[in-house]
């Protein structure tokens, strides 16, 4: 019997041996179950943080692909409107260019009419010229012609129409009509 006892005591021992070890398994378990629900806890919340940053992630490429397309765009209007400011740019320098040309003709025009005006002055002054006297001399010669012959001038009879509403004859004028007396102008030198 001592054989079965000693053999039952081993089996007791083992049986002992075996419930620690059954005893620090469930420990081991239990810590490692609390572990895996840490685990997986952290795991939600970095699954959770992976999908919010693919979500900010898709809304950044988005607004940045958005904004690339508006910059684009911006870029390409600029670029258009670049070309007609150069296009106009152009046309201003062909119309300045053209307005410096005429305005070097106008000069030269002016430049020209001022020398002939002060050459015909000095030239005027020059041979005491007077209009008022030449002009004075011109009608009186006029008024001897018109005298000397027997028939009136087409001006005379127009004014007399006028006058008395009816035909006139050589007759009924006496005289010739006045000359209208013009005022000359004469621009003194500038020069």
């Amino acid at each position: 019997m001592r054989d079965y006892q000693l053999e039952a005591d081993n089996w007791k021992g083992q049986y002992d041996g075996l419930q620690i070890d059954v005893e620090t398994l469930e420990e081991n378990k239990s810590t490692l179950e609390q572990q895996v629900r840490t685990l997986t806890s952290k795991l939600a919340v970095v699954k959770a943080s992976s999908s919010q940053a693919s979500k900010e992630k898709l809304r950044l490429e988005t607004s940045f692909s958005e904004q690339h397309s508006k910059a684009s765009e911006e870029i390409r209007e600029l670029k258009a409107l670049l070309a007609e400011k150069e296009a106009y740019a152009g046309e201003l320098v062909q119309t300045l260019t053209q307005t410096q040309e005429d305005f070097r003709e106008s000069s030269d025009k002016v430049l020209f009419l001022e020398n002939s005006r002060h050459d015909t002055l000095v030239q005027v002054s020059q041979e005491n010229f007077n209009l008022e006297s030449e002009l004075a001399k011109i009608k009186e010669a006029l008024e001897k012609t018109q005298q000397n012959q027997d028939f009136s001038s087409p001006m005379a009879e127009v004014s007399e129409q006028v006058e008395d509403d009816s035909i006139p004859t050589p007759s009924s004028q006496a005289e010739p009509p006045a000359a209208v007396d013009v005022p000359v102008l004469v621009p003194s030198s500038s020069q």
